[in-house]
């Protein structure tokens, strides 16, 4: 994962929540080396932030993306780890390399991914649409401590 064009960020600004970080340790160690290699450095190159601080326009595990490959057209899935990925078109496992090139970046940004044939794809990250961090923030201020709930006298 190399490259940046207008408006990328540079790799170091990548961000990862402590959960993702964590997801992606331990599948590194359980990967080939190919694989195994382009993992490890995303972890090196990544910034680990709590959930809570998560900007809401990060790709994170679960996220709702939209992005666009080269000149094509935008698609939409939703970053997930290998056992959750079905082959329905609605998901994109974080262990592809468009998948990992995805992780942690922000909505906006362009940015270039190695193939494991040796060729180069340019993303755009074009929208976040849902970021499972943001929703807990959500949900978490609006939750109101003295509100029994449906029916309350």
């Amino acid at each position: 994962m190399s490259g940046m064009s207008d408006g990328a960020q540079a790799l170091d600004d990548i961000v990862m929540t402590s959960a993702d970080f964590a997801r992606l340790e331990i599948i590194a160690y359980e990967e080939t080396d190919a694989l195994r290699a382009n993992i490890l450095a995303k972890l090196a190159i990544g910034k680990v932030i709590g959930g809570a601080e998560m900007p809401t326009n990060v790709a994170t595990i679960g996220s709702v993306v939209r992005y666009r490959i080269g000149d094509g057209p935008v698609e939409r899935r939703a970053l997930s780890l290998p056992e959750a990925s079905r082959p329905n078109g609605q998901f994109i496992n974080i262990l592809t390399p468009v998948g990992l090139a995805l992780l942690g970046r922000r909505a906006g940004e362009t940015f270039a991914t190695a193939l494991p044939d040796g060729g180069e794809l340019s993303i755009t990250l074009v929208d976040v649409e849902f970021q499972p961090e943001a929703e807990v923030r959500r949900r978490s201020q609006s939750y109101r401590p003295d509100d029994d709930g449906p029916g309350a006298a």
